[in-house]
């Protein structure tokens, strides 16, 4: 069993419009890892075994997954 935990309504259109309009934005997270922070293009937000995630593309054009409950900040360049 997942220990997943929905997100808010307005965090995920926060997510879904950055994909939309494919607006970068620094993200901060938490990993198996630690916490990262980076510079990110979301693609899409996708759900798989009933938990979301941010896909995203870093400076590098490398692909990264985000499960969106472990998102600590999401800040959309202007």
């Amino acid at each position: 069993m997942s220990d997943y935990k929905p997100v808010s309504c307005e965090a995920h259109s926060i997510y879904e419009l950055a994909v939309m309009q494919r607006t970068l934005a620094l993200v901060r997270w938490q990993d198996d890892d630690g916490i990262r922070e980076e510079q990110l293009l979301p693609l899409d937000v996708e759900t798989k075994d009933h938990e979301e995630f941010l896909v995203a593309r870093d400076s590098e054009g490398s692909p990264v997954h985000i499960r969106l409950d472990r998102i600590l900040a999401f800040q959309p360049e202007s």
